[in-house]
């Protein structure tokens, strides 16, 4: 069979099953043929909504001289980077030590055994068969001299898994000087106007923002704590927020947020819903609010799925065109807005066209354009919302750009924690209800007899659960438990809490591997220990862990998951790496002054929902205690009363029980 690719259930995968080149899926038999034929191996990583991507696809994977080359010479395989992070992270790494960057498409030619002898992003046509042709004429000619490039690279993976020594830092007593330097220097390079840092792009980093709202807190950084609010603002009136179907894109190609590169994901939009419920609960701001619902209008309109599980991405391309869906040209505008045309110009900056099409890019808010048009405020918003819902409209008669229905285990886990922030910021039922439901599919979907896996697609549920989807979905499902008190999200985070302790531990540091020990190991298993867009899997980990000793009181695994954030401190301290969800952990840790706040009694989750969306702290766990909650977990052990009392605990030690939420916040507040 020339390209198997047609055989597979990645929508990436399928994008490409038409093109000349003889791909082939990942699997062991292939490795052993390339072996057998002693020919090398291509491996094109990507994913679905990638722009560049398609490109590429376009420029050369359709084409057939390129596929002459490829075929003659070379095996290739497609590899689709969502469904195995675990092969992306390895040769992401190789280019970025043979190159200094990375990227996608991510481009590898690799020895019969695996190891990297090249790699790069996107390559032009000619250069790319010229490239591949130089490369196997050195394998044929100088084949000691390829795999003695490929041993070299080896031994460079292999010393980025190296822990550094810093033991002279994880001995001592724990400090936070360095952290209150580093969030100074980050002050000096944030854009004052715009929000995020002085530079393009600009991406939405969800956990680094809840950790710097976190650190202004500690550190009284007034500016910081302003800064992260401004630019959650910017975020939401710039180009990058789809203000018709709600949710955000990737990132934003400019400094002010106004061009997005139109895709949007699953987990930046599920973690979006995070740190603007944490600010919307600290600012009582409900522009922070209304997006929380517009995240969740894009979640339930094009990224639900009829099994009830969330999809991964939505393509930034349509008909050939980035954006062209969510763009317009002004007689468009002023055809659809008709009478109304003149708040839209008020509004958004309809002055500055990007590709001869129009962005929604704020420009006033309603205060100012009510001000300027000299309507009143709920006039203006009535109007405006009258013309976005007929723009919506029209938009929905496009052609719109492709979902990736694939559903990612830990990006779904990542979400179910998102409701329940969003529950906690509003107090409204239809959040909650849709954390456990999601839960519920969760379960349903994404296990069988017992194991855990990634994907689900199609119907077909594969590729087993990485650290990630463990780590995420233990996070989901202890958060929908603190809510609840339903013992069954409890029980669901414990047998993931165990699987990661089986599975994944590493017997020489109190991290985790990314891959379980009875999985394929691509050249070698890694950690990934660095916070991104995504947290790295050991710090999802160290949170999970942290939330389950609050509750079952579990010695060993609290040192373990202190040790883990202490450790990943030293080395964040050495090597600067990202350290956002991490930096959240060591502040909790550091401050030795976090707590649990049990909300007990027949109606402990009705009263819940009126506490939450006003009180906010970060060194506060709240749980209910029902009657339907193990009674017998150590933090709730003899605490059950009919009646609502308040236990307000730190380090295994509650208070005397208080009777009113008044007696409770001020036992928190000391």
């Amino acid at each position: 069979m020339d390209n198997e690719l047609h055989m597979a259930k990645s929508l990436y995968l399928q994008q490409h099953k038409d093109n000349p080149v003889h791909w082939k899926q990942w699997r062991s038999d292939v490795w052993e043929d390339a072996k057998r034929k002693n020919k090398l191996v291509i491996v094109s990583i990507g994913y679905s909504s990638c722009h560049w991507c398609h490109v590429m696809g376009h420029d050369s994977f359709e084409k057939q001289d390129v596929a002459d080359v490829m075929n003659a010479h070379f095996i290739s395989i497609k590899v689709d980077r969502e469904e195995r992070p675990d092969i992306d992270s390895v040769y992401m790494t190789s280019v970025q030590l043979m190159s200094g960057q990375g990227g996608w498409p991510l481009n590898v030619v690799c020895l019969p055994d695996k190891r990297p002898i090249w790699g790069a992003t996107y390559v032009p046509r000619e250069k790319w068969m010229q490239t591949l042709l130089q490369i196997q004429r050195l394998f044929n000619q100088e084949p000691e001299k390829v795999r003695k490039y490929a041993d070299e690279l080896q031994e460079g993976l292999k010393a980025t898994e190296l822990l550094p020594q810093d033991s002279h830092h994880q001995d001592e007593e724990i400090e936070i000087d360095w952290l209150r330097e580093r969030e100074a220097r980050v002050m000096q390079m944030r854009d004052r106007e715009w929000g995020g840092y002085n530079r393009a792009p600009k991406f939405p980093m969800p956990w680094e923002q809840i950790f710097h709202l976190m650190s202004a807190e500690e550190f009284q950084l007034h500016e910081m704590e302003t800064h992260i609010h401004n630019t959650l603002q910017k975020m939401k009136d710039g180009g990058i927020y789809d203000v018709l179907g709600g949710g955000f894109c990737r990132y934003a190609v400019d400094g002010r947020w106004k061009v997005p590169h139109f895709e949007k994901m699953l987990y930046d939009n599920a973690q979006l819903l995070n740190v603007y419920s944490i600010a919307g609960r600290r600012t009582n701001n409900n522009d922070f609010r209304e997006v929380l619902y517009g995240i969740n209008q894009t979640l339930q309109a094009d990224f639900l799925n009829s099994n009830g599980l969330y999809g991964s991405a939505i393509d930034a391309d349509s008909e050939g065109e980035e954006g062209k869906y969510y763009t317009w040209t002004k007689e468009e505008l002023r055809d659809i807005a008709g009478d109304d045309y003149s708040i839209l110009e008020t509004v958004y900056d309809l002055n500055e066209p990007w590709e001869d099409r129009y962005i929604l890019f704020r420009r006033k808010d309603n205060k100012a354009a009510a001000k300027t048009l000299d309507v009143s405020e709920g006039e203006l918003e009535s109007t405006l919302k009258n013309v976005h819902e007929k723009l919506l409209e029209v938009r929905k008669k496009r052609v719109a750009p492709a979902i990736d229905r694939k559903s990612v285990a830990g990006w779904n886990g990542l979400l179910i924690t998102g409701f329940v922030h969003a529950y906690k910021a509003t107090g409204v039922e239809t959040w909650k209800i849709q954390a456990e439901d999601l839960a519920n599919s969760a379960a349903k979907h994404l296990k069988k007899d017992g194991q855990w896996y990634r994907i689900n697609s199609e119907g077909e549920t594969y590729n087993p659960a990485q650290l990630e989807d463990v780590a995420a979905l233990a996070q989901g499902y202890l958060s929908l438990f603190t809510v609840t008190g339903k013992d069954k999200w409890f029980t669901e985070a414990e047998l993931l809490v165990d699987i990661a302790l089986s599975k994944f531990s590493d017997d020489d540091s109190p991290f985790f591997f990314t891959t379980a020990n009875d999985s394929e190991h691509v050249i070698q298993r890694g950690r990934d220990l660095e916070d991104n867009v995504i947290p790295s899997p050991n710090a999802l980990m160290a949170d999970a862990l942290r939330l389950f000793c609050s509750v079952t009181y579990k010695p060993e695994l609290e040192s373990r998951w202190k040790a883990m954030v202490k450790r990943a401190g030293a080395i964040s301290r050495e090597v600067k790496s990202g350290f956002y969800l991490w930096g959240v952990l060591f502040l909790k840790m550091a401050t030795d002054n976090h707590r649990e706040w049990v909300i007990s009694g027949e109606k402990s989750a009705s009263l819940l929902t009126k506490i939450i969306p006003t009180f906010h702290d970060f060194h506060t766990d709240l749980f209910v205690l029902t009657e339907a909650s193990n009674h017998q977990h150590a933090l709730f052990q003899g605490r059950w009363q009919k009646e609502i009392r308040h236990f307000v605990c730190q380090g295994k030690h509650c208070n005397a029980p208080v009777d009113t939420v008044e007696e409770a916040l001020e036992l928190c507040r000391q």
